[in-house]
């Protein structure tokens, strides 16, 4: 695949070995510890395992994720991340770039894996599945030292403000991110023990759990990580400093579980805004301090603040920071320069303020207003624990030009919240009623998508979900249908729809298509999902694809049917 390189001009890299001091424990759990010597013995003896392909990883679990993507650079390929862990979109990744899906065969995700994906036992376990671990006094591994402009990923975004795009990242500007961060991620220089809970194919969780433990000194503690209870139980494996990693949602949860915990050096929050009170809360309940960090899947890490200290964010060192009428480019060593999403003021030499998201203001009725401040305003009404405001889709305007809103609030009147809404934003903003949810769909490290809050309007409209329809690419009715680039023809997209309304049982005698429109192309191979509302002799099927509407149509029975 063409990537691009950007220009490596640092004059003086940082270790670029695979694994940073390999002496050291780099995993600790209920499974014992795997020093450097022991993860490369593994990671060879699965590279050698590894086709020549790049590879999807499946994994949720640290250890299991982080051994192979060692085990993948090491065979010369990439590892490709993304956090849509739904089994149909990793395939159709893995196809789009020509790469294996891959995981190891105790990790909890292992149910997500495509029917062509490879499993491999895990190495620390059972009866030497490598044909024998690695122990004291064997020939050590090769620790090889990698180029700065090694390609060593592709990470995709959430796709939290649209569809997913990946970007590139190459061996030498994770370094030296990694090395930069280890003042917030060890910051007594004491080789910390990071307990993360969040996943590592998230470039967060990627960045401070996988990389910080290849690069730096510190430690990862594996094992169970879903709830406040697990989190405890890998801080009592945990030597001190202990550094919990996680993001606001989780981090409520954990300050009100009201567990006994071990002292907790310092906690760091990022993925999505954390409000002030519940840093202040936090920092009561487990008696730290509470970190955000600043970054995104396209720049990586590149500042971070105590919440409680103000709004103004500190850069990492080396990070250089563009700024001209409140937008942002930013650039770090090794990596080209990439925009900001975030509108942002200058705080002296080497700090910032958050002023808006790019893109993020809504313009209905003649008024605007930014996704953000709707959000704020719900989430600040008394009772309400999570919720968010959706725009209008561009495509289904004429289906309903209103803002929607949900919320989780239990014990409160929807009513009683659109009142209290109704005296806090312009009237072209309001929603017709206020959806109570009993939660958001949020994803592994608390983001809302724009696909997932899709899905839940259509839910709660009493929508349907039909099942997924996709044409292989030699179907014969292809040949001659835009030759060069062949698309899916109508006729057979609306015939799917149709045929999953029929396994869905939801088809009656007499419907036909009333009127159908074709919103976007669909290409041989891509999935379309659909969707189906009935009202009365009705019924409105809806396709998508990766989130975004490509068929619209009304079908209607016929009278007397």
């Amino acid at each position: 695949m063409p990537y691009d390189n950007p220009t490596f001009a640092r004059p003086a890299w940082p270790d670029l070995s695979l694994v940073f001091a390999p002496d050291r424990v780099l995993f600790r759990g209920q499974g014992g510890s795997v020093t450097g010597h022991g993860f490369l013995y593994a990671a060879h003896a699965l590279a050698a395992r590894l086709p020549d392909r790049p590879v999807v990883i499946m994994c949720r679990e640290v250890r299991a994720f982080t051994l192979l993507f060692a085990a993948t650079l090491l065979r010369g390929q990439h590892a490709i991340l993304s956090s849509d862990r739904t089994s149909a979109h990793l395939g159709a990744l893995a196809a789009r770039h020509g790469a294996i899906c891959a995981t190891m065969a105790d990790d909890p995700e292992h149910g997500h894996l495509p029917e062509d994906g490879l499993v491999f036992p895990d190495p620390f376990h059972g009866p030497d599945p490598f044909h024998g671990a690695y122990r004291p006094g064997m020939a050590l591994a090769p620790n090889p030292v990698l180029p700065p402009d090694r390609l060593a990923a592709l990470v995709f975004t959430s796709g939290s403000t649209g569809e997913p795009v990946g970007h590139v990242k190459h061996w030498g500007a994770l370094v030296a991110r990694s090395v930069v961060a280890c003042g917030l991620l060890d910051p007594d220089r004491e080789a910390a023990s990071l307990i993360g809970t969040v996943p590592p194919y998230h470039m967060y969780g990627f960045e401070t759990l996988v990389l910080q433990t290849l690069h730096t000194r510190v430690t990862a503690i594996t094992g169970p990580d879903r709830y406040p209870a697990d989190w405890q139980g890998q801080f009592e494996q945990a030597s001190v400093p202990r550094i919990l990693i996680t993001t606001p949602l989780q981090l409520r949860s954990l300050a009100r579980a009201g567990l006994a915990m071990p002292p907790i050096r310092r906690v760091v929050s990022a993925a999505a805004p954390l409000p002030d009170a519940l840093a202040a809360e936090a920092e009561r309940a487990l008696q730290t301090e509470v970190m955000e960090i600043y970054g995104a899947t396209e720049t990586g890490s590149v500042a971070t603040r105590r919440t409680l200290d103000g709004p103004c964010w500190h850069l990492y060192d080396g990070i250089v920071l563009d700024v001209a009428n409140g937008h942002a480019t930013i650039a770090a060593p090794g990596a080209a320069p990439h925009p900001l999403s975030d509108l942002v003021a200058r705080e002296g030499a080497r700090g910032f303020r958050l002023l808006g998201r790019v893109g993020d203001v809504v313009k209905l009725a003649g008024k605007r207003t930014s996704l953000a401040a709707l959000n704020a305003t719900l989430l600040a009404l008394d009772g309400v624990e999570d919720g968010a405001f959706l725009a209008p889709d561009e495509a289904a305007a004429a289906a309903w030009a209103r803002m929607r809103a949900f919320a989780v609030a239990p014990g409160r009147d929807p009513d009683d919240l659109l009142n209290a809404l109704r005296a806090r934003i312009e009237p072209a903003f309001l929603p017709r009623r206020i959806h109570l949810v009993p939660a958001m769909p949020r994803n592994a490290v608390g983001k809302l998508t724009v696909q997932a809050l899709r899905g839940l309007a259509d839910r709660t409209d009493g929508t349907e979900e039909l099942g997924t329809f996709s044409l292989p690419p030699d179907h014969p009715a292809l040949p001659g249908h835009f030759p060069g680039q062949p698309v899916v023809p109508g006729v057979l997209l609306v015939l799917g729809g149709l045929a999953c309304l029929e396994r869905a049982g939801l088809s009656v005698p007499g419907l036909s298509v009333s009127t159908v429109k074709f919103v976007r192309p669909v290409l041989p191979g891509q999935v379309v999902a659909f969707s189906a509302r009935r009202a009365g002799d009705t019924v409105r099927l809806t396709g998508r694809n990766e989130g975004k509407p490509v068929l619209q149509a009304i079908l209607r029975q016929r009278s007397g049917s």
